[in-house]
C-alpha cells in the first residue's frame, strides 16, 4: 500500500522529502564517504589491484609468500598518527619497513608472544589500528573468532602471511623477476611482480605487474607493455 502524501508546512511533500533523501544516500559523494568509513588507504600502486583502491578496516588480510609485498600495504595504510604493531615477527627488516611507510617510533614490537599471540593483538588492537602478525603457535577457532570480533568492533587490519580461513582478502605475488644480481655477485636493485588479490563475496580476482620495490625502495607501477612498445617505435622513427 502506498504511503499517504501529506503537504508540509513549507509546501514540500513527505514523498519528495524521502526523494531527496534517497537521492543523497546514493549520490557518489556519499558512497565515497561509505568506503572511506569502512577502509583504510593503499599505496597508490597498489591501489588498482584492491576493491575500492583501499584495504578493509575489522577485517584479516593474509599476503603469501611475499614479505616485501606485506610490508607495502602496511605501510600505505598508515595514516597521520597511526599507530602499528608487528606481532610474532623478530625477522622483519625494519629498514625496509620504514622504507615502505611504516613508522618505527610509533610501532609496537612483540618479537615472541609465544601461545599468547591472539590475546596480544587483542590487546593491542584497540590502540593500534594496524596490526602485523604471524602466529607463534596453534590457537584454538575461539580464540580466533574472539579475535576477529574486536577487529570488527576497533576497526583495526590485520595483515599476516599465515592462511586465515576468516580472511576477507588474499594477496600474493608470482612472476618475480629480480634485477641487480650477477652470477656471484651485487645487490637486489628493484623486482618485478605479478600482484593478485581475490576475496570473499562480490569481490573479483584481480592482478597487477609492478615494481616491488622500485629503484627507489618503494612499490612503483609498471607501464603497460603497449606504451613500451609506443615509445620504441616512436624512438626509432625520429
Amino acid at each position: 500500500m502506498t504511503a499517504p502524501l501529506t503537504i508540509t508546512p513549507g509546501g514540500r511533500s513527505d514523498r519528495s522529502d524521502r526523494l531527496a533523501a534517497l537521492l543523497e544516500e546514493t549520490s557518489p559523494e556519499a558512497r565515497l564517504a561509505r568506503v572511506e568509513a569502512a577502509t583504510r588507504p593503499a599505496h597508490p600502486a597498489l591501489a588498482p589491484v584492491l576493491p575500492d583502491g583501499r584495504l578493509p578496516r575489522g577485517a584479516v588480510v593474509t599476503v603469501q609468500r611475499d614479505m616485501s609485498l606485506l610490508l607495502a600495504l602496511a605501510g600505505g595504510a598508515v595514516t597521520r598518527h597511526d599507530w602499528v604493531s608487528i606481532i610474532g615477527m623478530p625477522n622483519v627488516g625494519l629498514s625496509a619497513a620504514e622504507a615502505y611507510g611504516i613508522p618505527l617510533d610509533r610501532t609496537v614490537l612483540a618479537d615472541d608472544p609465544a601461545q599468547h599471540w591472539a590475546l596480544a593483538a587483542a590487546e593491542l588492537a584497540p590502540a593500534t589500528p594496524l596490526i602485523l602478525l604471524q602466529r607463534t603457535s596453534p590457537a584454538p577457532p575461539r580464540q580466533l573468532r574472539r579475535l576477529e570480533a574486536i577487529l570488527r568492533e576497533t576497526g583495526t587490519t590485520l595483515l599476516t602471511p599465515d592462511p586465515w580461513n576468516g580472511a576477507v582478502l588474499t594477496l600474493s605475488t608470482s612472476d618475480v623477476r629480480t634485477h641487480g644480481l650477477g652470477d656471484g655477485w651485487g645487490a637486489v636493485s628493484h623486482r618485478e611482480v605479478t600482484v593478485h588479490c581475490s576475496g570473499r563475496g562480490r569481490a573479483r580476482p584481480r592482478s597487477l605487474r609492478l615494481l616491488l620495490p622500485g629503484p627507489d625502495g618503494t612499490p612503483q607501477p609498471l607501464a603497460p607493455a603497449v606504451e613500451q612498445t609506443t615509445r620504441v617505435v616512436d624512438a626509432a622513427t625520429a
